[in-house]
């Protein structure tokens, strides 16, 4: 994993917003609406996420992209029989064409958003959990290096989906 640079709060959630509108995601604008009010109260999938988060675009190479968690929520949990590994959800949901489309795009889709702790024990998927498994179901199509956000905090411990 590289350092590029540091990020603002307000470009990482400008990418995160990005992806939950883009083509490919299940949400609505209305729901987008109401997660950015969940961010703000730092409820639902944000309970106890920290206010101390220093941002930075980072470079992982495939191997560390296909390394990533997903949140600690029950249909991840299922779905990685416990693991939150996308590989695994890549070998029990199988591949798709739709699968193959995402992975395709990787290097132009918006930015996965990725958190860890300081001393880097994990990184864990704050955004982009569709286009992470389609990534793991098709990493043949993967750049050899990718850019994201990663977002660190000696508090992210706290949040719910750590």
């Amino acid at each position: 994993m590289r350092t590029i640079r540091s990020a603002t709060e307000a470009e990482v959630l400008d990418c995160f917003w990005t992806g939950e509108l883009s083509a490919r995601s299940r949400w609505s604008e209305a729901e987008v609406e109401s997660r950015k009010d969940a961010w703000r109260e730092r409820e639902g999938l944000f309970l106890g996420f920290p206010d101390d988060v220093e941002w930075e675009r980072v470079v992982l190479r495939r191997h560390e992209v296909l390394s990533i968690l997903y949140i600690n929520w029950d249909w991840w949990l299922e779905v990685t029989n416990g693991t939150r590994l996308p590989t695994v959800a890549a070998e029990v949901q199988g591949r798709d064409e739709g699968d193959r489309a995402i992975a395709a795009t990787a290097a132009t889709s918006p930015e996965l958003i990725v958190v860890t702790d300081p001393e880097r024990s994990k990184l864990v998927l704050l955004e982009g959990h569709v286009r992470l498994t389609a990534y793991a179901a098709f990493p043949e199509l993967l750049p050899d290096e990718l850019e994201l956000y990663r977002g660190v905090s000696p508090r992210i411990a706290d949040w719910c989906q750590w």
